[in-house]
């Protein structure tokens, strides 16, 4: 991949490719080497993704998105009493669980596509203060 190539990665491309956990420059090789861990570097196009810190960015999409999908959801369910109190409960409990350990992976692919994409990983936070 040349560098000219990697430049004309449009913003909406790379996060696009972070969401489906792949490099966002070439969108091949792996952001992620297990669960929320980060690869050091891109196996295809050797882009180092591994220093780039999404620190809160990922839980605080991931409870957003999932709260707007839960939120209708807990409504209709105990508004209407389809199901008995303790099952609807237990229901939704397991939904955010399996909903949030779906999401969190890629929203931290999404924010590391975004920080390189916008170039916010070359500034040193001792600069500014």
């Amino acid at each position: 991949m040349t560098a000219d190539h990697a430049e004309q990665t449009g913003l909406g491309t790379a996060l696009w490719r972070g969401v489906k956990l792949r490099c966002p420059r070439c969108g091949e090789g792996r952001l992620l080497t297990s669960y929320l861990r980060q690869a050091p570097a891109c196996t295809s196009c050797g882009l180092e993704t591994g220093l780039i810190r999404a620190d809160d960015g990922p839980p605080w999409l991931t409870l957003l998105i999932a709260g707007h999908i839960l939120a209708p959801l807990m409504v209709i369910i105990f508004m209407n009493d389809i199901l008995p109190m303790w099952i609807s409960t237990i229901l939704l409990a397991l939904a955010s669980v399996a909903l949030c350990m779906a999401l969190l992976p890629r929203a931290k692919g999404f924010f590391i596509a975004a920080i390189w994409k916008l170039g916010a990983q070359d500034r040193d936070m001792s600069e500014e203060v």
